[in-house]
């Protein structure tokens, strides 16, 4: 089925083409029926103006280039719907893609993305405190998001993981844990370094210590988290808290709990991070840390606009403080 053109409207309407594009434009010099009768006839055709060309016109592709490390983890997919929804409302698209946390792939999909003329990115930097990519090298403007990255750090969205940390450090002090664990993500990432950081400090100021054995790092995956939560408890019946490195590898802590006949929370609380939608409909539901995701998102995506449309517009470093959420963990 072929697009409706200009040159369609205006055989139907009997006019000149530039006459449907300036009516369609609400130009001062085609008259009120004109254009009313020509909105009418390209309403009926089912008319829709090709961006494309206003692109070339405009010299702005009107898109904004999103890389995140997984498209199919709940926590990025509530950022990513806070960044469409965004630029959705300013006029702009998005295209977004995923790196898998392997710095290769990263910097193949920022060259697609300049090669497709983006307006601006949104990157979460792939393995963040080994990641020497030079953003600025892209030429057009650029923000980071949940981790700052290590070269350029202009302007930045995140949440305060070393704050995350201490929650979880306080939460289970005061509900008398004295034998806590980490369960963390194995690559090289901010995140992860700051909450175990975090964590292991505010621990040590109230007594409690975190011993080396009991932290553990693994893929950031169910299965991989179900695997080292079963080796752990296995091997030390006396942990009775766990502070998982995010909600995804608490599902599979929770499992392993389960299998090995512990209860929850008598035996065992365990306290995830992200709180993602599903947190809530757990069997037990998951308590987590909270991040704002969604605004997050949105605000990081606005601000990118702005700094698109006008080089002067002030960058800022925005952190976001995170959230206690209690269930039954």
């Amino acid at each position: 089925m072929a697009y409706i053109r200009l040159k369609d409207i205006a055989e139907k309407a009997n006019v000149s083409i530039n006459t449907v594009s300036r009516a369609l434009k609400d130009q001062d010099d085609i008259g009120v029926e004109t254009k009313k009768r020509i909105q009418e006839i390209a309403d009926d055709l089912g008319y829709i103006p090709n961006a494309s060309a206003s692109q070339l016109r405009t010299k702005s592709n009107k898109m904004i280039g999103v890389v995140i490390t997984h498209m199919d983890n709940a926590f990025y997919a509530r950022i990513l719907q806070g960044i469409n929804d965004a630029v959705a409302d300013l006029g702009y698209t998005i295209l977004a893609l995923s790196s898998g946390e392997n710095l290769d792939k990263e910097n193949t999909i920022l060259k697609t993305l300049i090669a497709n003329r983006v307006d601006g990115t949104i990157i979460v930097p792939s393995c963040d405190l080994e990641n020497t990519l030079d953003y600025d090298h892209l030429g057009v403007p650029h923000i980071t998001i949940v981790r700052k990255g290590n070269r350029n750090s202009r302007s930045y969205f995140i949440s305060d993981s070393l704050e995350s940390g201490r929650i979880a450090a306080r939460h289970f002090y005061s509900i008398g844990r004295k034998n806590p664990a980490y369960i963390g993500f194995d690559l090289p990432v901010s995140c992860n370094r700051d909450r175990l950081q975090g964590f292991q400090q505010n621990l040590e100021e109230f007594g409690i210590p975190l011993l080396s054995e009991r932290v553990m790092h693994c893929p950031a995956t169910h299965k991989a988290a179900y695997e080292q939560a079963t080796d752990l408890l296995r091997r030390d019946t006396k942990i009775d808290s766990i502070f998982v490195y995010n909600d995804i590898m608490s599902l599979g802590v929770l499992r392993a709990i389960h299998d090995l006949g512990l209860s929850i929370p008598s035996d065992i609380r365990i306290l995830g991070h992200d709180d993602i939608s599903d947190a809530h409909f757990y069997t037990p539901s998951l308590s987590s840390i909270r991040v704002p995701k969604y605004r997050l998102g949105y605000d990081s995506a606005t601000e990118l606009v702005g700094i698109i449309r006008d080089s002067s517009f002030p960058q800022r470093n925005v952190t976001y403080q995170p959230e206690l959420i209690i269930r039954e963990t």
